[in-house]
C-alpha cells in the first residue's frame, strides 16, 4: 500500500483589524465614563473672617408624648392632661403649639415621640395623634413606640 501525503497545511492568520477596533471602543468607552477630578481654582472657597455672616444653628430637640395605662398624658415626664374621658387636650395642645412655633422659627423639623403603654385605651391615642394634627401644631414627623408600666 502506498503511503498518500497529506496535504500540507497552511499556517493559521488572525485578523488583527477587529481587534483594534475592539481596543479602541474599550478605551473610547473609559474615557468617557470617568470622572475627571476637579482643579483646585475650580473649587469653590470661603475663607473666614472676623465677622461671623451665618447665624449659628440651633436644633430643637424632640419631644416624647407618653399615654399611660390609667389614661394621663405625659409629656416630657411633666403630667398634663389627667382625664382620661375628656377627649380635649388643652395643656398638650399648649405645649404642643409652642414646640411647633419654636421649630418653625429656628428652620428645624420638629419631631414628636409617642410612647403608648399597652394597657392605655385607643382613644387617648387617638386624642393625642389628633393634637399633632391640630391646624396650628402640624407636627408631621412622629414615631410611635410602647412600654409596659411595672
Amino acid at each position: 500500500m502506498a503511503r498518500r501525503k497529506a496535504p500540507k497545511e497552511e499556517d493559521p492568520e488572525l485578523d488583527m483589524s477587529s481587534l483594534i477596533d475592539v481596543s479602541f471602543l474599550l478605551l473610547i468607552y473609559f474615557l468617557v465614563t470617568s470622572t475627571l477630578d476637579p482643579k483646585e481654582a475650580d473649587l469653590g472657597m470661603t475663607m473666614p473672617t472676623s465677622q461671623s455672616s451665618a447665624p449659628s444653628e440651633v436644633e430643637i430637640d424632640q419631644m416624647t408624648v407618653e399615654v399611660n395605662s390609667s389614661g394621663h398624658i405625659v409629656l416630657n415626664e411633666e403630667v398634663l392632661d389627667t382625664d382620661p374621658e375628656k377627649r380635649e387636650v388643652p395643656l398638650l395642645l399648649d405645649r404642643l403649639r409652642t414646640y411647633a412655633e419654636s421649630a418653625r422659627l429656628t428652620d428645624s423639623k420638629p419631631m414628636v415621640i409617642i410612647a403608648a403603654d399597652d394597657a392605655a385605651k385607643g382613644q387617648r391615642f387617638v386624642d393625642v395623634l389628633n393634637a399633632l394634627a391640630d391646624r396650628d401644631v402640624d407636627i408631621r414627623n412622629v414615631t410611635i413606640t410602647g412600654f409596659k408600666e411595672e
